[in-house]
């Protein structure tokens, strides 16, 4: 069975939802709820204001909040839960008998504590003088095979139901961060269903009915004040949605549509975000326009241009089909987006023209520069919703975010931006605490994309240490189930610099390569700054030695650090096509730099960003 990395409990339905590594979601139903939960002991979560904290469980990937207001912990399958069972039993009860450990492990308020004591020792057949911790791994097993039974995991087996599902997910943005608390309402026949978003932006998962009928989904005319239809949910493949909004107004405007959606004759400037492996010439005839043209709406001399860069097109309007927002990969120009063999100092505009323009506040490809508002003003629905396509949105708003800090020094930085307490991390000034991950989590947050695991503990803190991209705590190995990990380095992704010991103490954006070896990441807290800085790549790497007999061999030995790799959930699907064409090209750091204001590096040891 695929690995399941976290799950959620619908009270109001009594459902289990379970989301696995491949994105396919699972629902358990019927049964009962130790079972539906994978908890044969009925578990519960300590919570801390509220908010579950287990201190030393393990395994657990969600909490079930049932109608009566318990919560209890949620497994991947009867395995971890058993397992969980047993160290709890031995962790609180392990010098005590069965006699002394149920009245507290099963009170009086929520149970008939004689019986299940006298249940316990009958079906287990442990001596009642026995210790909990003194039971031989087999007496153990037996405990927990009784304590299952009692606690009903295996009762109305007949009814249990177990349905793989797609389960799409829509996201309330107005292009650059979420929308909290939107409403739309969801049509499934005659039956409708008002929704909120919650703080990340999200609205709770749509699955996808079992008879491949449709979703629609709605929003409230601005003017009519009307449910009006913006999209359709059907199929057997779930999907990501980003419903994007203008100044409250629903808008379902993104990516490819937009760009088909154009008129000849239209000549409205354009925002475009330049992807892996673009030239000035390809983008111009893209958009039937001329390399010159480019050049000058941009006040540029030079033909240079880079991944993640943002530049005015200013064109007929009418675009040729562009193969990224098919669901090929995307195809690779041969043009270097910036050659190795670029000069270190390149001719680049003055301060002020460095930040101009301003990144585009939808993560796509294109987008018009100014309000897509109907001509009543009215912002009237233009079109359905679609997946947003393109590569790594976040990364045009870390390198807009590098031009405008132009090379600060974090004492500089933190009086205009702290990137702690604009995530919420819980942590405040930039030249005290470890930066990178805050920095990381806002150029995400800013893209549309969740960032905070609501309900789960220490969320706060997490959302501010590097390692916090893999697991949510690193005593509970607890996988962060917003983000998949991948095996390679693509545009974009999410690099986390680990040491040997598995350890991860710095995050940043892959961006290119300096080298075999080495890999260029765009982040903060890189010398206090943000700016473009190489990582080794490898987990191991081979040296060579000398021998006592003074001949030389090569050994291979562990990094002390390398890299690990990730990418939102959402964004999954492209990072598998991404693959294909991982769009890093050899670069000079140091030219990069040179961009973003950034001196070169000077010569000898590099420091190592602060861990967190």
């Amino acid at each position: 069975m695929p690995r399941l990395i976290s799950a959620t409990y619908h009270p109001n339905i009594e459902v289990a939802e379970f989301i696995c590594e491949d994105g396919r979601h699972l629902l358990r139903s019927g049964g009962t709820l130790p079972w539906r939960i994978n908890n044969p002991g009925d578990l519960t979560a300590r919570k801390v204001d509220g908010v579950p904290a287990p201190r030393k469980a393990k395994g657990y990937i969600g909490f079930a909040t049932t109608r009566s207001g318990r919560t209890f912990l949620i497994f991947p399958d009867e395995g971890a839960g058993r397992e969980e069972l047993k160290a709890n039993l031995k962790r609180l009860h392990g010098d005590r008998t069965i006699s002394e450990a149920i009245p507290v492990y099963a009170p009086k308020k929520e149970n008939d504590t004689e019986k299940y004591i006298r249940d316990l020792l009958k079906t287990s057949g442990i001596p009642a003088g026995r210790k909990i911790g003194e039971c031989s791994d087999a007496e153990l097993e037996k405990i927990v095979n009784s304590i299952a039974e009692i606690e009903g995991f295996h009762a109305n087996a007949g009814t249990r139901k177990e349905t793989w599902v797609a389960v799409s997910r829509i996201n309330a943005t107005d292009g650059s961060q979420p929308l909290p608390g939107a409403e739309i309402v969801l049509q499934r026949g005659d039956r409708e269903e008002t929704v909120k978003s919650d703080a990340a932006g999200r609205f709770p998962p749509v699955i996808h009915p079992a008879d491949n009928s449709a979703v629609h989904v709605k929003v409230a005319d601005p003017k009519s004040r009307k449910a009006v239809t913006v999209g359709t949910i059907q199929g057997d493949v779930g999907k990501d949605f980003n419903l994007l909004a203008k100044f409250k107004r629903w808008k379902g405007v993104a990516g490819s549509e937009k760009i088909n959606s154009s008129t000849h004759g239209q000549r409205k400037p354009m925002s475009y975000v330049v992807q892996p492996g673009d030239s000035l010439w390809k983008i111009a005839q893209l958009y039937r326009t001329s390399v010159e043209a480019i050049k000058e709406a941009n006040k540029r001399e030079h033909d240079r241009i880079y991944p993640g860069e943002v530049l005015l097109i200013v064109g007929s309007g009418k675009t040729k089909p562009d193969p990224r927002t098919s669901t090929a990969p995307p195809a690779m120009a041969t043009a270097k987006p910036l050659a190795a063999s670029a000069p270190a100092s390149p001719a680049v505009p003055s301060r002020p023209k460095a930040v101009s323009p301003p990144p585009p506040p939808v993560p796509t490809g294109i987008r018009s520069s100014d309000s897509e508002r109907s001509k009543e003003g009215e912002g009237k629905v233009l079109a359905l919703i679609n997946p947003v396509p393109g590569r790594a949105p976040w990364m045009s708003i870390a390198i807009a975010e590098a031009k405008i800090r132009y090379g600060k020094t974090e004492e500089v930085l933190e009086a205009e931006i702290d990137y702690h307490v604009e995530i919420g991390d819980g942590s405040k000034f930039l030249s005290q605490r470890a930066w990178c991950a805050a920095f990381a989590n806002w150029c995400l947050l800013k893209a549309g994309y969740p960032v905070d695991n609501m309900g789960f503990w220490d969320r706060r803190a997490t959302l501010g240490r590097a390692h916090g991209f893999y697991e949510m705590d690193e005593g509970r190995k607890m996988r962060n189930p917003l983000f998949v990990e991948l095996e390679k380095p693509i545009y974009g992704a999410i690099a986390l610099a680990t040491r040997r010991n598995g350890h991860g103490y710095h995050v940043g954006f892959a961006y290119g390569k300096a080298g075999e070896k080495n890999l260029i990441l765009l982040g903060g807290n890189q010398d206090d700054r943000i700016k473009f800085s190489p990582f080794n790549m490898d987990a191991e790497r081979v040296v060579e030695v000398m021998e006592k007999s003074g001949r030389r061999n090569k050994k291979t030995i562990k990094s002390k650090s390398y890299l690990k790799y990730f990418v939102p959930v959402s964004y999954y699907e492209q990072a598998k096509r991404d693959l294909a064409s991982p769009g890093l090209e050899s670069m000079d750091v140091d030219a990069l730099n040179k961009i973003i204001g950034v001196p070169p590096e000077k010569k000898g040891k590099k420091p190592e960003p602060r861990t967190n």
